[in-house]
């Protein structure tokens, strides 16, 4: 019996419908404008700075740029993909495109390797093509080994630098380097895409399964055919949310609603059980803060916006409950739990083993923030009561007349002169908050992000008769932004119980240099624990 041909491998989704030409290429359109007219026109650059977010694209337009100028009928912005040298540059077989992989490949050996290669010409293809990707991850004597052949290349050589991180790359390699940055792909290109994908693979997956795919994966299209991948593979049937959150990791909509509400209803037991579960389905604490933050920026704009929120668009049976829930939270509280939990992503940075306690304490703290505001909102109006001026005294309409004697009562009686009309009462004061204290409380309130940035810094704060001045200690960077912010600003000096305009001073918390301590630490090889 004849042995039947083995299958084909298995071709992942991602390498399978990557893209081939730059018409392929989704949501980088400025990207591809400025490849195709530096084609047209003859002035390709001989080094090229892809920047940008992961699985944007940034290694496909890499490739695509390389089959570009060799193809047979090039060079030209529509390569043919039928001649030897697009298929072998689609299959990495190409001698005179290398690819580079900037991790493995980072010592000033391997960039000498490429110098001495770079002299020689090609052996078949019009241009030479160098594609290093993760390039951010060379070492620095490896990046001066370069400079010198990124300054005179010669003419048949093209350099394509990728990277996710821009920062670490020498301002010397970027000076010398034409660079296109990438964005993060729309929602709606995601979609179209990946439902392009199911139909060409004959596969019954859910509309809302590919939604949350393309909200979940943040604008990288092959975390989303990944992801994707994955829920195929193990779905028996159709695809559905169960599939994709059994695989994946990414939570189902209701589940997000049920944990807001418990929060909402300060129902700790519930939140702590949300929780556990999320984390029993194979979820992380940091995927629980990033998938939650995108949850409850959809709420702010339900209740900002309401039925014009931006990029929301729930199911039906969702959403009577997510216009109940932003009702609910309002806007004041949504905003104060966003900027928890962006605060607690640097925590779990910070702390990795306390994770979880971190989490639990977060949301814990969340769900009584409706205690915090209504109480703050009781102490106002305690403030306002007790401040209050009394009723003005009430004018009698008709004075009192002393009697009139007999002697003068037969003389002719003046005309009668009407009362002086009453005064009206004057204004009440503004009323001026007893303590600096109180003036937070009213704050948290109607600006509780503000709030907490003013009361996790705060050193001394002082109202006097004109206005409020507060001493800070050394702010980061987004708090400074918010305290100088022009409405911010003005929020607080119209705030109840504010005498006028706030001033902030800065006062800094550097240290003084120890010059014994530091012979000391480098005598013993210790180092200095930061507080």
């Amino acid at each position: 019996m004849a042995e039947s041909a083995p299958s084909a491998p298995y071709r992942v989704l991602a390498r399978k419908y990557r893209p081939r030409t730059f018409a392929d290429v989704i949501g980088q359109e400025h990207v591809v404008r400025a490849l195709s007219r530096a084609m047209e026109r003859g002035r390709v650059g001989q080094a090229y700075l892809l920047v940008g977010p992961r699985g944007v694209g940034k290694t496909s337009t890499a490739r695509i740029l390389a089959k570009s100028m060799n193809c047979e009928r090039g060079p030209t912005a529509e390569p043919c993909l039928e001649c030897a040298i697009c298929h072998d540059i689609e299959r990495g077989g190409d001698l005179d495109v290398i690819e580079i992989d900037g991790a493995s490949n980072n010592g000033v050996e391997d960039v000498r390797n490429l110098r001495d290669a770079v002299a020689t010409r090609p052996l078949r293809d019009r241009r030479k093509v160098w594609i290093v990707d993760e390039v951010q991850r060379l070492s620095g004597p490896a990046f001066d080994a370069l400079l010198k052949t990124l300054e005179e290349p010669p003419d048949h050589a093209i350099f394509v630098f990728a990277t996710t991180d821009p920062h670490k790359i020498p301002d010397t390699i970027v000076s010398r380097c034409q660079v296109l940055e990438f964005r993060r792909l729309r929602e709606e290109d995601v979609r179209t895409k990946l439902t392009m994908v199911c139909t060409r693979e004959g596969v019954d997956v859910s509309p809302e399964v590919i939604a949350a795919l393309a909200r979940g994966c943040r604008g990288g299209l092959r975390d989303a055919e990944s992801m994707l991948d994955q829920a195929i593979s193990s779905a028996d049937g159709r695809v559905t949310l169960d599939d994709l959150e059994m695989v994946a990791g990414l939570a189902r909509p209701e589940r997000w609603l049920d944990l807001f509400e418990a929060v909402a209803e300060d129902r700790p037991a519930d939140v702590l059980r949300a929780i556990s579960e999320f984390l029993a389905r194979g979820g992380t604490e940091r995927d629980l803060v990033e998938q939650g933050s995108e949850s409850l920026r959809d709420l702010l704009h339900v209740a900002l916006l309401g039925e014009d929120a931006l990029g929301v668009e729930p199911e039906p049976a969702r959403r009577d409950r997510m216009r109940a829930l932003a009702k609910q939270l309002g806007r004041d509280r949504l905003e104060a739990i966003l900027g928890m939990l962006f605060e607690l992503e640097g925590r779990l940075q910070r702390s990795p083993l306390a994770a979880r306690a971190l989490l639990e304490w977060t949301l814990l703290r969340a769900a009584r923030l409706g205690a915090f505001l209504d109480l703050g909102v009781l102490v106002q109006a305690l403030q306002g009561g007790a401040s209050t001026a009394p009723p003005a005294p009430q004018v009698r309409a008709t004075p009192s007349v002393a009697p009139i004697p007999s002697q003068v009562a037969e003389a002719p009686a003046p005309a009668a002169i009407a009362p002086p009309p009453a005064a009206p009462a004057p204004p009440a004061a503004p009323v001026v908050a007893s303590s600096f204290e109180g003036l937070l409380e009213a704050l948290t309130r109607r600006r509780p992000a503000l709030a907490e940035a003013i009361r996790r810094n705060v050193i001394h704060g002082e109202i006097g008769e004109q206005g409020v001045l507060v001493e800070l200690r050394e702010l980061p960077p987004r708090e400074r932004v918010m305290l100088d912010d022009p409405a911010e600003r003005a929020a607080l000096a119209k705030l109840p119980g504010s005498p006028g305009p706030w001033e902030f001073r800065i006062t800094s918390t550097a240290r003084a240099t120890d010059d014994l301590g530091q012979k000391l630490l480098e005598s013993f090889g210790g180092r200095e624990e930061e507080p």
